[in-house]
C-alpha cells in the first residue's frame, strides 16, 4: 500500500468510529430472578454478615482520605475516576442481583485513603485497582506495588508526603 491508501483507510476507520460511538444501546439489564433472590437470601442467612470485625480492621490506621479529583494523563485522558465505585456504600444491603458476599467484599475494598499499618509502613488503598505500600527506611522509602499508572502513583505519594511530618 502506498501512503495515500493508508491515510484513506485511517480516515475511513475514524469516521466509522465516530458513527459507532454515536449509537445508543438499549439497557438490557434485568431484575434478579426468583432463583437468584432465593440463592442470595440463603447465602445471606448462612454467612455471618452481622460480624463487622473486618470493617473495623479495614478502617484501622486511617490517616487521610484520597483526593476525589479525576486523575488524567498527559493527553487529558481519564486514568482513574475515584467516583466510579461510589454506588458501593458501606453498610448498605446488596442489591438483589448481587451475591451478598461479593457485595460485602466490594464494600471492604472500597474503604480507601492513606493508612498507617505499623511504625514505618503505610498504605494508600483503593487509589486505583491496587494498593501502594510505602516502607520507610533509613535512606528513603521503598514502594511495593506502585499502582497501575504513574499518575495514580504520584497522587498516592503526594498524599503520603502531605500527611507525614
Amino acid at each position: 500500500m502506498n501512503g495515500i491508501s493508508i491515510v484513506r483507510i485511517y480516515g475511513l476507520l475514524f469516521i466509522i468510529g465516530l458513527m459507532v460511538s454515536s449509537i445508543t444501546f438499549a439497557d438490557n439489564r434485568n431484575d434478579a430472578t426468583n432463583a437468584t433472590k432465593a440463592a442470595n437470601d440463603k447465602l445471606h442467612q448462612y454467612l455471618p454478615f452481622g460480624d463487622k470485625q473486618s470493617f473495623e480492621d479495614a478502617h484501622k490506621g486511617f490517616i487521610a482520605p484520597l483526593p476525589q479529583n479525576v486523575i488524567k494523563g498527559e493527553a487529558g485522558n481519564v486514568v482513574w475516576n475515584p467516583a466510579q465505585y461510589d454506588f458501593i456504600k458501606e453498610g448498605e444491603a446488596a442489591p438483589d442481583t448481587v451475591n451478598p458476599s461479593l457485595w460485602r467484599q466490594s464494600q471492604l475494598i472500597n474503604i480507601s485513603g492513606l493508612f498507617k499499618v505499623t511504625d514505618g509502613i503505610y498504605q494508600v488503598r483503593n487509589q486505583d485497582l491496587s494498593n501502594m505500600t510505602i516502607i520507610e527506611g533509613d535512606q528513603g522509602v521503598t514502594i511495593v506495588d506502585p499502582m497501575i499508572s504513574a499518575e495514580t502513583a504520584k497522587v498516592g505519594l503526594d498524599l503520603y508526603y502531605a500527611n507525614q511530618g
